[in-house]
Protein backbone atom coordinates (compact mmCIF):
# COMPACT_ATOMS: atom_id res chain seq x y z
CA UNK A 1 0.00 0.00 0.00
CA UNK A 2 1.33 3.42 -0.91
CA UNK A 3 2.22 5.76 1.93
CA UNK A 4 -0.38 8.40 2.72
CA UNK A 5 2.36 10.81 3.83
CA UNK A 6 2.85 13.81 1.54
CA UNK A 7 6.33 14.13 0.01
CA UNK A 8 8.38 16.63 2.01
CA UNK A 9 8.72 19.07 -0.89
CA UNK A 10 4.95 19.12 -1.39
CA UNK A 11 4.35 19.55 2.34
CA UNK A 12 6.84 22.43 2.32
CA UNK A 13 4.95 24.19 -0.48
CA UNK A 14 1.64 23.81 1.35
CA UNK A 15 2.87 24.80 4.80
CA UNK A 16 4.73 27.89 3.61
CA UNK A 17 1.49 29.30 2.18
CA UNK A 18 -0.91 28.67 5.04
CA UNK A 19 -2.10 30.90 7.88
CA UNK A 20 -0.39 30.97 11.28
CA UNK A 21 -3.40 29.31 12.88
CA UNK A 22 -3.41 26.49 10.33
CA UNK A 23 0.37 26.14 10.60
CA UNK A 24 0.09 25.61 14.37
CA UNK A 25 -2.69 23.06 13.86
CA UNK A 26 -0.52 21.14 11.39
CA UNK A 27 2.28 20.95 13.97
CA UNK A 28 -0.09 19.27 16.41
CA UNK A 29 -1.51 16.62 14.07
CA UNK A 30 1.62 15.63 12.13
CA UNK A 31 5.07 15.20 13.69
CA UNK A 32 6.85 15.19 10.31
CA UNK A 33 5.27 18.51 9.38
CA UNK A 34 6.11 19.89 12.81
CA UNK A 35 9.78 19.00 12.36
CA UNK A 36 9.74 20.57 8.89
CA UNK A 37 8.56 23.93 10.25
CA UNK A 38 11.60 24.17 12.53
CA UNK A 39 14.15 23.40 9.82
CA UNK A 40 16.64 26.03 8.72
CA UNK A 41 15.12 28.45 6.21
CA UNK A 42 11.49 27.40 6.59
CA UNK A 43 10.32 30.53 8.40
CA UNK A 44 12.16 32.86 6.02
CA UNK A 45 10.29 31.33 3.07
CA UNK A 46 7.05 31.22 5.03
CA UNK A 47 7.20 34.88 6.07
CA UNK A 48 8.22 35.98 2.56
CA UNK A 49 5.24 34.19 1.00
CA UNK A 50 2.64 35.18 3.59
CA UNK A 51 3.96 38.61 4.69
CA UNK A 52 3.84 37.32 8.26
CA UNK A 53 6.40 38.32 10.87
CA UNK A 54 8.90 36.49 13.08
CA UNK A 55 11.46 38.21 15.26
CA UNK A 56 12.09 39.96 18.56
CA UNK A 57 11.22 43.20 20.29
CA UNK A 58 14.34 44.45 22.06
CA UNK A 59 13.67 46.79 24.97
CA UNK A 60 15.87 49.06 27.02
CA UNK A 61 16.18 52.41 28.76
CA UNK A 62 17.38 55.69 27.31
CA UNK A 63 17.24 58.85 29.42
CA UNK A 64 14.89 57.02 31.81
CA UNK A 65 12.45 56.29 28.98
CA UNK A 66 11.74 52.83 27.60
CA UNK A 67 12.76 52.34 23.97
CA UNK A 68 12.02 49.37 21.73
CA UNK A 69 13.46 48.04 18.50
CA UNK A 70 12.18 45.17 16.36
CA UNK A 71 14.82 42.86 14.89
CA UNK A 72 14.49 39.90 12.56
CA UNK A 73 16.16 37.96 9.78
CA UNK A 74 15.70 39.02 6.18
CA UNK A 75 12.25 38.13 4.78
CA UNK A 76 10.77 37.75 8.29
CA UNK A 77 10.29 41.39 9.18
CA UNK A 78 7.38 42.15 6.85
CA UNK A 79 6.97 44.99 4.38
CA UNK A 80 6.28 47.73 6.93
CA UNK A 81 8.31 48.64 10.03
CA UNK A 82 6.85 47.51 13.34
CA UNK A 83 6.26 50.02 16.12
CA UNK A 84 4.20 49.95 19.26
CA UNK A 85 0.69 51.25 18.46
CA UNK A 86 -1.02 54.21 20.11
CA UNK A 87 1.73 56.75 19.48
CA UNK A 88 -0.33 59.04 17.21
CA UNK A 89 -3.78 59.13 18.78
CA UNK A 90 -5.87 62.26 18.37
CA UNK A 91 -6.11 63.10 22.07
CA UNK A 92 -2.84 64.52 23.44
CA UNK A 93 -3.32 62.75 26.78
CA UNK A 94 -3.27 59.39 24.98
CA UNK A 95 -0.17 59.98 22.90
CA UNK A 96 2.38 57.42 23.78
CA UNK A 97 5.68 59.08 22.98
CA UNK A 98 5.31 62.56 24.41
CA UNK A 99 7.66 63.88 27.08
CA UNK A 100 5.75 62.50 30.05
CA UNK A 101 4.99 59.03 28.76
CA UNK A 102 7.09 55.88 28.82
CA UNK A 103 5.82 52.67 27.24
CA UNK A 104 7.07 49.30 28.39
CA UNK A 105 6.39 45.88 26.90
CA UNK A 106 5.45 43.54 29.73
CA UNK A 107 4.78 40.34 27.77
CA UNK A 108 4.64 39.03 24.20
CA UNK A 109 3.00 36.13 22.41
CA UNK A 110 3.36 33.97 19.31
CA UNK A 111 -0.02 35.25 18.08
CA UNK A 112 1.06 38.85 17.44
CA UNK A 113 -0.28 40.32 20.68
CA UNK A 114 1.69 42.39 23.20
CA UNK A 115 0.81 43.43 26.72
CA UNK A 116 2.18 46.90 27.47
CA UNK A 117 2.03 49.50 30.20
CA UNK A 118 2.30 53.26 29.77
CA UNK A 119 3.68 55.10 32.75
CA UNK A 120 2.21 58.61 32.78
CA UNK A 121 3.41 61.43 34.99
CA UNK A 122 1.10 62.14 37.95
CA UNK A 123 -1.35 59.44 36.82
CA UNK A 124 -1.83 55.72 37.30
CA UNK A 125 -0.09 53.58 34.67
CA UNK A 126 -2.26 52.46 31.76
CA UNK A 127 -2.23 48.78 30.79
CA UNK A 128 -3.23 47.77 27.29
CA UNK A 129 -2.85 45.04 24.70
CA UNK A 130 -1.97 45.74 21.10
CA UNK A 131 -1.26 44.09 17.78
CA UNK A 132 1.61 46.06 16.20
CA UNK A 133 1.18 44.57 12.71
CA UNK A 134 -2.37 45.97 12.41
CA UNK A 135 -1.85 48.93 14.79
CA UNK A 136 -4.82 47.86 16.93
CA UNK A 137 -4.99 48.33 20.68
CA UNK A 138 -7.30 48.18 23.69
CA UNK A 139 -6.96 49.63 27.19
CA UNK A 140 -7.29 47.09 30.01
CA UNK A 141 -8.56 47.36 33.55
CA UNK A 142 -5.62 48.34 35.74
CA UNK A 143 -4.43 45.94 38.42
CA UNK A 144 -4.55 47.03 42.03
CA UNK A 145 -1.20 48.68 42.57
CA UNK A 146 -0.82 47.71 46.23
CA UNK A 147 1.88 45.27 45.20
CA UNK A 148 4.82 45.60 42.83
CA UNK A 149 4.68 43.63 39.57
CA UNK A 150 7.33 40.91 39.42
CA UNK A 151 6.34 38.78 36.41
CA UNK A 152 3.67 38.96 33.70
CA UNK A 153 2.75 36.22 31.23
CA UNK A 154 0.39 36.69 28.26
CA UNK A 155 -1.54 33.64 27.07
CA UNK A 156 -3.55 33.90 23.83
CA UNK A 157 -6.12 31.11 23.89
CA UNK A 158 -7.84 32.02 20.62
CA UNK A 159 -7.16 34.58 17.91
CA UNK A 160 -10.63 34.84 16.37
CA UNK A 161 -12.56 35.84 18.33
CA UNK A 162 -9.72 37.04 20.51
CA UNK A 163 -9.52 35.38 23.93
CA UNK A 164 -6.50 35.89 26.14
CA UNK A 165 -5.41 35.77 29.75
CA UNK A 166 -2.75 37.77 31.56
CA UNK A 167 -1.07 36.17 34.57
CA UNK A 168 0.45 38.74 36.93
CA UNK A 169 2.65 37.88 39.89
CA UNK A 170 3.25 40.70 42.36
CA UNK A 171 5.06 41.17 45.66
CA UNK A 172 4.51 43.41 48.66
CA UNK A 173 7.52 45.73 48.78
CA UNK A 174 6.26 47.78 51.73
CA UNK A 175 8.35 48.24 54.89
CA UNK A 176 8.10 45.15 57.14
CA UNK A 177 5.56 46.64 59.57
CA UNK A 178 3.16 47.56 56.77
CA UNK A 179 3.38 44.38 54.70
CA UNK A 180 0.21 42.48 53.89
CA UNK A 181 2.18 39.64 52.30
CA UNK A 182 5.09 37.93 54.01
CA UNK A 183 8.52 37.49 52.44
CA UNK A 184 8.49 34.90 49.69
CA UNK A 185 4.75 35.27 49.04
CA UNK A 186 3.51 36.43 45.64
CA UNK A 187 -0.02 37.44 44.75
CA UNK A 188 -1.25 35.73 41.57
CA UNK A 189 -3.83 37.68 39.58
CA UNK A 190 -5.56 36.74 36.32
CA UNK A 191 -7.04 39.09 33.74
CA UNK A 192 -9.49 37.24 31.46
CA UNK A 193 -10.59 39.00 28.27
CA UNK A 194 -13.94 37.16 28.30
CA UNK A 195 -14.99 38.83 31.55
CA UNK A 196 -12.71 41.83 31.03
CA UNK A 197 -11.89 41.77 34.72
CA UNK A 198 -9.03 40.85 37.00
CA UNK A 199 -9.35 38.38 39.85
CA UNK A 200 -6.92 37.28 42.50
CA UNK A 201 -6.50 33.51 42.35
CA UNK A 202 -4.06 32.48 45.04
CA UNK A 203 -0.76 33.15 46.80
CA UNK A 204 2.42 31.60 45.40
CA UNK A 205 4.86 30.82 48.20
CA UNK A 206 8.62 30.55 47.70
CA UNK A 207 11.38 30.31 50.31
CA UNK A 208 11.96 33.80 51.75
CA UNK A 209 15.45 34.04 50.16
CA UNK A 210 14.37 32.84 46.68
CA UNK A 211 13.42 35.23 43.87
CA UNK A 212 12.34 35.03 40.24
CA UNK A 213 15.18 35.38 37.76
CA UNK A 214 14.74 38.94 36.45
CA UNK A 215 16.31 38.26 33.04
CA UNK A 216 14.29 35.12 32.27
CA UNK A 217 10.85 35.57 30.70
CA UNK A 218 8.02 33.15 31.48
CA UNK A 219 7.71 30.41 28.86
CA UNK A 220 4.26 29.28 27.69
CA UNK A 221 4.35 25.71 26.35
CA UNK A 222 1.67 23.02 26.01
CA UNK A 223 -0.89 24.61 28.28
CA UNK A 224 1.47 25.54 31.12
CA UNK A 225 3.55 28.60 32.02
CA UNK A 226 7.07 28.10 33.39
CA UNK A 227 9.06 30.53 35.55
CA UNK A 228 12.74 30.24 36.54
CA UNK A 229 13.76 31.08 40.11
CA UNK A 230 17.25 31.95 41.29
CA UNK A 231 17.64 28.76 43.32
CA UNK A 232 17.77 26.72 40.08
CA UNK A 233 14.14 25.59 40.28
CA UNK A 234 11.25 25.89 37.83
CA UNK A 235 7.78 27.03 38.94
CA UNK A 236 4.85 25.72 36.85
CA UNK A 237 1.44 27.43 36.66
CA UNK A 238 -1.64 26.53 34.67
CA UNK A 239 -3.69 29.17 32.86
CA UNK A 240 -5.78 29.73 35.99
CA UNK A 241 -2.72 30.74 37.99
CA UNK A 242 -2.60 27.55 40.05
CA UNK A 243 0.58 25.56 40.62
CA UNK A 244 0.25 22.64 38.21
CA UNK A 245 3.00 20.56 39.83
CA UNK A 246 5.71 20.95 42.47
CA UNK A 247 8.74 23.05 41.60
CA UNK A 248 11.48 21.01 39.97
CA UNK A 249 15.24 21.41 39.60
CA UNK A 250 17.40 22.36 36.63
CA UNK A 251 19.88 19.75 35.28
CA UNK A 252 22.14 18.27 37.95
CA UNK A 253 25.46 19.50 36.47
CA UNK A 254 24.10 23.06 36.49
CA UNK A 255 23.06 22.80 40.13
CA UNK A 256 26.39 21.34 41.24
CA UNK A 257 28.59 23.85 39.41
CA UNK A 258 27.99 27.53 40.08
CA UNK A 259 30.14 28.48 37.07
CA UNK A 260 27.20 27.87 34.73
CA UNK A 261 25.87 31.26 33.63
CA UNK A 262 23.19 32.88 31.45
CA UNK A 263 20.54 30.41 32.55
CA UNK A 264 17.26 30.67 30.67
CA UNK A 265 14.12 28.71 30.01
CA UNK A 266 13.34 28.68 26.28
CA UNK A 267 10.81 27.23 23.89
CA UNK A 268 12.60 24.96 21.42
CA UNK A 269 10.67 23.14 18.69
CA UNK A 270 7.49 23.64 20.68
CA UNK A 271 8.92 22.16 23.90
CA UNK A 272 10.23 23.56 27.17
CA UNK A 273 14.02 23.50 27.25
CA UNK A 274 16.83 25.09 29.23
CA UNK A 275 19.85 26.95 27.80
CA UNK A 276 23.01 28.15 29.50
CA UNK A 277 26.72 28.79 29.06
CA UNK A 278 28.89 26.06 30.56
CA UNK A 279 32.10 26.73 32.56
CA UNK A 280 34.09 26.16 29.35
CA UNK A 281 31.81 28.68 27.60
CA UNK A 282 29.88 26.25 25.43
CA UNK A 283 26.22 26.94 24.71
CA UNK A 284 24.27 24.01 26.14
CA UNK A 285 20.65 23.12 25.45
CA UNK A 286 18.84 20.69 27.72
CA UNK A 287 15.45 19.05 27.14
CA UNK A 288 13.16 17.27 29.59
CA UNK A 289 13.53 13.57 28.78
CA UNK A 290 10.91 12.42 31.27
CA UNK A 291 8.09 14.88 31.88
CA UNK A 292 6.72 13.00 34.89
CA UNK A 293 10.02 12.93 36.80
CA UNK A 294 11.51 16.03 35.13
CA UNK A 295 14.67 14.23 34.02
CA UNK A 296 16.86 16.48 31.89
CA UNK A 297 18.93 15.34 28.91
CA UNK A 298 21.57 17.43 27.14
CA UNK A 299 20.30 17.90 23.59
CA UNK A 300 23.14 19.89 22.07
CA UNK A 301 26.37 21.69 22.81
CA UNK A 302 27.49 24.56 20.59
CA UNK A 303 30.94 26.14 20.37
CA UNK A 304 30.54 29.92 20.44
CA UNK A 305 34.15 30.95 19.76
CA UNK A 306 33.07 32.56 16.49
CA UNK A 307 30.48 34.60 18.37
CA UNK A 308 33.03 35.88 20.89
CA UNK A 309 35.24 37.14 18.08
CA UNK A 310 32.42 39.38 16.83
CA UNK A 311 30.46 40.54 19.88
CA UNK A 312 31.63 41.22 23.42
CA UNK A 313 30.16 39.30 26.35
CA UNK A 314 27.79 37.10 24.32
CA UNK A 315 24.80 35.68 26.14
CA UNK A 316 22.35 33.13 24.66
CA UNK A 317 18.79 34.42 24.56
CA UNK A 318 16.60 32.20 22.39
CA UNK A 319 16.49 29.88 19.38
CA UNK A 320 15.12 31.35 16.17
CA UNK A 321 14.73 27.85 14.73
CA UNK A 322 16.40 24.48 15.30
CA UNK A 323 19.81 25.67 14.13
CA UNK A 324 19.92 29.43 14.72
CA UNK A 325 20.62 30.84 18.18
CA UNK A 326 19.97 34.44 19.16
CA UNK A 327 22.94 35.85 21.09
CA UNK A 328 23.11 39.23 22.79
CA UNK A 329 26.33 41.13 23.42
CA UNK A 330 27.45 44.67 24.08
CA UNK A 331 25.33 46.88 21.76
CA UNK A 332 24.86 44.00 19.32
CA UNK A 333 22.56 41.08 18.62
CA UNK A 334 23.65 38.06 16.61
CA UNK A 335 21.63 35.37 14.86
CA UNK A 336 24.17 32.53 14.84
CA UNK A 337 23.89 29.48 12.57
CA UNK A 338 25.47 26.66 14.53
CA UNK A 339 25.64 24.39 11.49
CA UNK A 340 28.05 26.47 9.43
CA UNK A 341 29.10 29.18 11.93
CA UNK A 342 27.62 31.93 9.75
CA UNK A 343 25.82 34.84 11.39
CA UNK A 344 23.85 38.04 10.98
CA UNK A 345 24.62 40.94 13.32
CA UNK A 346 22.21 43.70 14.33
CA UNK A 347 23.85 46.81 15.78
CA UNK A 348 21.97 48.52 18.59
CA UNK A 349 22.35 52.09 19.75
CA UNK A 350 23.84 52.74 23.15
CA UNK A 351 20.57 52.40 25.03
CA UNK A 352 20.68 49.94 27.89
CA UNK A 353 18.85 47.08 26.15
CA UNK A 354 18.12 44.34 28.65
CA UNK A 355 14.88 42.60 27.61
CA UNK A 356 14.12 40.61 24.48
CA UNK A 357 10.59 39.43 23.65
CA UNK A 358 9.99 36.70 21.04
CA UNK A 359 7.28 37.78 18.61
CA UNK A 360 5.37 36.15 15.77
CA UNK A 361 2.42 37.69 13.96
CA UNK A 362 0.15 37.69 10.96
CA UNK A 363 -1.63 40.80 9.64
CA UNK A 364 -5.23 39.80 10.29
CA UNK A 365 -7.42 42.31 12.14
CA UNK A 366 -8.60 41.10 15.54
CA UNK A 367 -11.38 43.61 16.23
CA UNK A 368 -9.61 46.05 18.55
CA UNK A 369 -9.46 49.82 18.11
CA UNK A 370 -7.18 50.98 15.32
CA UNK A 371 -4.78 53.92 15.52
CA UNK A 372 -6.66 57.19 15.15
CA UNK A 373 -9.98 55.90 16.48
CA UNK A 374 -11.45 57.73 19.43
CA UNK A 375 -10.45 55.84 22.54
CA UNK A 376 -13.54 56.96 24.37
Amino acid sequence: MASSELPSDMAFEILTRTSLETLDSCKVVNKTWKNLTYKLGFMQVYCHRTNNILGYFVQGLKNNEYVTKFVSMDDCIGKDPLNLPVETLNKPEYRIFNHYHSTKIEASSKQGILCCVRRIKNRNPMYYICKPSTREWKVLANPKMWYQTVKIALVVLKSSPLHFKIIRLSQDSSPPRRRRLGLGNYCCEIFDSETFARRRTNIISLPYDVFFEPSCLPVNVSGLVYFLTDDDHVLVLNYNGKEARPRFLLPEPVIENKDYTDKKLVEYEGKLEFSCLSPNEMLELWCIDNARNHMWNKEKEVDVETVKSVIKYPSPVDFYDSDIALMMGLNKLMLYNEQNSSFDVVKLDRSNYSEIFPFRSDRELIGLKAIGENSG
